[in-house]
This record gives structure tokens, C-alpha cells and sequence, in this order.
């Protein structure tokens, strides 16, 4: 189980990366002596026990010490908004997202700019609505006023595309657009939830359904369907604030990362995340930040008691 919730969070493999990167990077220190600053917006870690957030927060800075010689400090207590500030007014040096909250924050901190992104070639960043293949919904509308599991972990995109299409009547809430909403401890428990037809729908993301075929193929093919999904979401993201730091320095950033993966430990480390390593951001991650703001706008955050 602790396995299971630390992937779901996607930090390990993240900070492991901060560390790698920064290898000899001693000028990137904001005071001589001074730790290194790393936001990661609370988003990572929705429905994690403390304990859980400890275990997975408490190597960075000795695994960034041991690594670089370099004193770091993760912070995980703000969202993406506090995060964003923090990171514009050099409070942070560099800070972690989704992809779709640094288009949001960008709105407000136009100098943020997008430096890595995390891969895996094998599953993109999508929302899927699965429902029993006897259940006569059309789409998420048809669903109103049904019992949905939102597993444990689930993922901050699912949570977004989910409140997008939970409307009614102007009402864009899934907590009052559903039935109830429960909570599994599992993803495949709530999918076998919907199998034996005790709930209605489950939003899980890709890597989740992937592996949920890979183990169940029998079940999933002969009681489950797919009611809809997303377009893929921009990739979980490390910025900074353009100019903040002398741009020798990002670039020694941004190629220790890129080789994170053949560091031994690194390696291992990524493999049991299912991630294969990172990437600079592309060039059409603008373009990507631009359409996902399209479909789901900057949220006011006093609606999101659901959560």
C-alpha cells in the first residue's frame, strides 16, 4: 500500500532528479552557504497520510547532500498558486507543477517558464471514465446523481477533467452534481467495485487502466467499458523564473537531469516509479499550456471543498 500511494504522489523520482541535476552546480545557491529551495504544489499529494508524505519528503536532502555537497529543502505545503509566488519572488529556485497548474499560474507569473518535463513513453496524461458495459450513460452528463469512485490518490488532472464535466444547471461541482462519492482504497478496487456493479463509475487515469488491463484483461473486457476520457493534459513540469538564475547555470540544471538516468541509483529509483527519465520541455509545450487553459480555465479554489 505505501508503494502504491508514494506512486501515485510522483515525488521521489522528481526530487531524485533536483538531486542529480545539481551535481558541481554550486552557483546555482541563491546565498553562498544558503540551501537550494524546491516548491512542489500539495497537489502531488492529495489523500496521502502524513506518514506516507514523510517517508516520501524525508530523503531529499540527504540524498541531495550525499549526491552534491549542496544543502537543499523541499517544501510540499502550498498549492500551485502559493508555490508560483513563492518561486516568482525567488523564495523558490525552482518549482514543480502539473502541467495544466503552471498554465494557470502563468497568467499571473508570465516569467515562470517551463524547464523538464517528466516522460513515459507509454502512457500520456489522460482522464478515463469507466463504467459497467450494461450501464446505459452516454457520457458523464447521463451520470447525475450516480455513486462514482474517486480511488485514494487519485490524480490532480483526473479531478479537474471530472469537475469539468459535472455540470448541472450551472453547477460545476461533482459533489453536488453526483449521487456520492466514494473513495477506495485502490484503483483496482474500484473498478471491481464497478465490475460487480456495487458503483456506478470510476475515474482513474492512464497508467492506472493500463495496469488494470495487464491484470485483468478477462474482467475488464467482459464487464467494463470506457464512457469517455480526456485529451491528454501537458506533462508534469519543473520551472523557475526566467532570469532568476545565470543561464550557464540552468543549462548545467537541465543536462544533469537529462542524464539523471544513467546514474545507477537513478535508474533504479525511476524504474519502480514508471518513469523513464526527463526531458526538456518541448516546443510545442506552450502551445499545450495555451489549450488546456481552453477547457479547463483557472479554478476559483473556494469551490474545491470536494476534494
Amino acid at each position: 500500500m505505501i508503494r502504491r500511494n508514494l506512486f501515485g504522489c510522483a515525488l521521489l523520482p522528481i526530487a531524485l532528479g533536483f538531486v542529480l541535476a545539481m551535481t558541481n552546480a554550486a552557483n546555482a545557491q541563491t546565498k553562498e552557504g544558503a540551501p537550494l529551495k524546491v516548491g512542489m504544489a500539495k497537489s502531488f499529494f492529495n489523500d496521502l497520510d502524513p506518514v506516507i508524505i514523510g517517508i516520501a519528503t524525508e530523503p531529499f536532502s540527504k540524498l541531495m547532500k550525499q549526491t552534491t555537497g549542496l544543502e537543499g529543502v523541499l517544501s510540499h505545503s502550498d498549492d500551485a498558486f502559493t508555490t508560483a509566488a513563492k518561486l516568482d519572488s525567488n523564495e523558490f529556485q525552482f518549482g514543480v507543477f502539473h502541467g495544466h497548474e503552471l498554465a494557470w499560474v502563468q497568467q499571473k507569473h508570465p516569467k515562470l517558464k517551463p524547464l523538464m518535463i517528466v516522460t513515459n513513453s507509454q502512457h500520456d496524461v489522460s482522464t478515463w471514465i469507466i463504467v459497467h458495459k450494461d450501464c446505459k450513460a452516454k457520457d458523464v452528463k447521463d451520470l447525475r446523481g450516480k455513486k462514482i469512485d474517486m480511488p485514494e490518490g487519485t490524480k490532480e488532472h483526473c479531478r479537474i477533467y471530472l469537475a469539468s464535466r459535472s455540470t448541472d444547471n450551472a453547477v460545476n461541482n461533482p459533489k453536488a452534481f453526483f449521487g456520492s462519492i466514494v473513495k477506495s482504497k485502490t484503483y483496482i478496487g474500484a473498478l471491481d467495485d464497478v465490475c460487480r456493479g456495487t458503483c456506478d463509475a470510476a475515474v482513474v487515469d492512464s497508467i492506472s487502466l493500463a495496469f488494470y488491463k495487464d491484470i485483468k484483461a478477462a474482467c475488464f473486457n467482459k464487464n467494463l467499458r470506457v464512457l469517455e476520457h480526456s485529451r491528454p493534459f501537458p506533462a508534469a513540469v519543473i520551472a523557475y523564473r526566467e532570469g532568476s538564475l545565470p543561464p550557464a547555470t540552468v543549462k548545467q540544471f537541465c543536462d544533469g537531469l537529462t542524464k539523471a538516468h544513467q546514474n545507477p541509483e537513478g535508474k533504479d529509483m525511476m524504474s519502480m516509479w514508471q518513469i523513464e527519465g526527463f526531458a526538456p520541455a518541448p516546443a510545442n509545450y506552450a502551445t499545450d499550456l495555451s489549450e488546456v487553459l481552453k477547457s479547463f480555465p483557472s479554478p476559483d479554489l473556494s469551490k474545491h471543498s470536494w476534494r
